[in-house]
């Protein structure tokens, strides 16, 4: 995605569950101005674990960018393979949050909402990139702390009121 200077994107898709045997690849590329504004996040749910189904075979490639004036601050990727969840620290809910611009003031916002994720959960900025990251067991405390990050950006990225989209609600 690109945005043009002064462009505001909110991107905040619902969870992608990805099945035993799944064999997937995503990459999502945002490319930015110094003007524009991002927040976006990037929820992985590796098998149903609400019913005890493990991510046990298949493979994922999850590849993330933020290019801002054609630099890049973050390039990663997730790779699993054959069930092997040891990079995720064998956690099935694995997310990414990601606001640009931002500040240190937003940081301490951010790292005090993630307190219920423990030890599981963290949050940096680099060259005005907030990135947050968290493993979880728990699919209702994942999307509540990301809820309430997003809540806690969204006025100071936008100028908006946090009102909650309505399909989050179903």
């Amino acid at each position: 995605m690109t945005l043009a200077p002064q462009a505001t994107l909110e991107w905040l898709p619902q969870d992608a569950i990805f099945f035993p045997g799944a064999n997937a690849r995503l990459f999502t590329t945002f490319h930015l101005c110094a003007s524009s504004r991002l927040l976006a996040w990037d929820l992985l749910c590796l098998g149903r674990p609400v019913i005890g189904e493990t991510f046990s075979h298949g493979t994922l490639s999850n590849r993330l960018e933020v290019w801002v004036d054609d630099e890049p601050l973050l390039v990663e990727r997730l790779q699993l393979q054959e069930g092997e969840l040891s990079s995720v620290a064998e956690r099935p809910w694995v997310g990414t949050l990601l606001c640009y611009p931002a500040t240190d003031a937003l940081l301490d916002g951010v790292r005090d909402a993630l307190a219920p994720l423990g030890l599981y959960a963290g949050a940096s900025l680099t060259d005005r990139l907030l990135t947050v990251r968290f493993l979880s067991d728990d699919n209702l405390i994942c999307q509540r702390v990301m809820r309430d990050v997003w809540q806690f950006l969204r006025p100071h990225l936008t100028g908006k009121s946090p009102v909650l989209p309505r399909i989050w609600l179903t």
